[in-house]
């Protein structure tokens, strides 16, 4: 769980967190520089749940950096992630380890609702607001290619498939290219139909507001890391901005 300035929504989001039915977890705030409360709100929860650790980073390095300094420490057999903004449902892990252990899937997601920037309630208390966005039962390395159709907060990475994972610093599309690495060497990534996380949708000035930084990346990971000839990025790119528009409007 990275952060960075986020005393408004922290606290929910660890909570969420330590909250699962699958108890046997360990939670990784890297805390990103902040010049808020951050670290010491994370750092109270860690002295009240052993579960909890928290890394200092002393200056900011992006989203791609700090899930990468938790990504390091972490020891589990399964790697998820959640911002600092989001939340998950208590039944996430407990859902999507059991479907990774059915499926030997590489990697799993899931649906999961869009929810108000000012949204102060737990997650065990929400009601649906009808703002789902839906995914399909299995993404291919090719319906990727079209744009990024996982969650990041819904993403449950099976290690024991994929090995050691990082994030490449391709901002505001870092997620979306390890999925691509991962569904290209490892085969195709299997999803829960049910909405299992909380997306805190609207806020601006966040990475993914940055609308024409995204698109740039979206562009570079295209060609740069995957390889694709131009004539075919563009028409990928076209595809990706279309369903970032759709999904932008639930």
């Amino acid at each position: 769980m990275p952060v960075f300035n986020g005393t408004a929504t922290l606290h929910q989001s660890m909570i969420s967190v330590l909250n699962q039915s699958i108890r046997d977890l360990e939670l990784i705030v890297v805390d990103d520089g902040s010049n808020d409360d951050s670290a010491e709100i994370a750092e109270r929860l860690a002295q009240e749940d052993d579960r909890v650790r928290l890394e200092r980073r002393a200056k900011s390095g992006g989203p791609a950096a700090a899930r990468n300094s938790g990504i390091a420490q972490a020891k589990g057999r399964y790697l998820a992630f959640c911002d600092a903004d989001d939340m998950w449902l208590p039944h996430k892990l407990e859902l999507q380890i059991a479907c990774a252990e059915r499926t030997g899937a590489p990697l799993i997601y899931s649906s999961y609702h869009r929810i108000a920037p000012d949204f102060h309630e737990s997650a065990a208390d929400f009601t649906p607001e009808g703002r789902l966005v839906s995914v399909p039962p299995k993404i291919t390395y090719r319906d990727l290619l079209a744009g990024n159709k996982i969650g990041n907060l819904t993403a449950v990475v099976n290690l024991s498939v994929t090995g050691p994972v990082t994030m490449a610093d391709r901002s505001g599309a870092e997620d979306w290219a390890l999925w691509l690495e991962i569904t290209r060497k490892f085969g195709a990534a299997r999803g829960i139909e049910e909405p299992l996380a909380l997306y805190r949708a609207e806020q601006k000035g966040s990475h993914s507001d940055d609308r024409l930084r995204v698109i740039r990346a979206v562009w570079r990971v295209l060609r740069e890391q995957e390889n694709v000839p131009r004539w075919k990025a563009a028409w990928y790119l076209m595809r990706s901005a279309v369903a970032a528009l759709r999904k932008s409007r639930i």
